[in-house]
């Protein structure tokens, strides 16, 4: 029998009213679960492409600076040696008048059997007059504008340098001498950095 118009609902009515309001709240409930879920997916970044995109870190070796050792070396092998090098100090004259001025010859030669290389610039070379202990003049005294020369030589090769003396007397740092060179027997010695020449004389008239 129906119900009249205007009376209660049954029971059942009621029960299905509470399963149907239930069932819709889980429904609800389990879209705002998904959602979340979907938007945490969105804005979480990928396990596998931040793996991917991270830079790796890269051990680097540090670089060796070149040294100037092997460089020093060769260039101390190219160099001529005590035993490979003679240097002889000549004149042009055996006597000189009171009016000539003595040429001084430094002479140097490589003596031994393979090519090396020696420093004959003006910082190197020496004419040095002397006579018994007194010191007269030498050319490192007034020595101006000096440089380096490197010269390879050859065996057997040999070379000379010249230089004409005024016959007067020099002291070092150039100081002024007023005391000149008497006629007499002197004795002139060329060197070349540490190879030095034996002493030969020549006469002052």
């Amino acid at each position: 029998m129906s119900n009249a118009s205007g009376g209660k609902p049954s029971a059942s009515v009621y029960r299905r009213r509470r399963i149907t309001v239930a069932v819709l709240a889980l429904v609800l409930i389990g879209l705002i679960v998904w959602g979340v879920v979907a938007l945490v997916g969105v804005f979480a970044p990928d396990e596998q492409e931040t793996a991917g995109n991270e830079p790796t870190a890269q051990q680097t070796q540090p670089v060796p600076s070149p040294s100037s050792e092997p460089e020093e070396d060769e260039d101390s092998g190219k160099m001529c040696s005590g035993d490979e090098i003679e240097v002889t100090a000549t004149t042009d004259a055996k006597s000189y008048a009171s009016d000539k001025k003595p040429t001084l010859i430094l002479g140097i030669e490589n003596v031994s059997k393979r090519e090396c290389e020696v420093n004959v610039g003006s910082t190197q070379q020496e004419f040095l007059v002397s006579s018994g202990s007194d010191r007269i003049f030498s050319t490192v005294d007034c020595l101006e504008n000096a440089e380096d020369v490197i010269l390879a030589f050859k065996p057997g090769q040999k070379e000379n340098s010249r230089f004409t003396w005024n016959r007067e007397r020099s002291a070092p740092g150039c100081k002024a001498v007023s005391v000149q060179p008497r006629p007499g027997t002197y004795k002139f010695t060329a060197a070349v950095g540490d190879f030095v020449s034996e002493p030969v004389t020549f006469t002052l008239e």
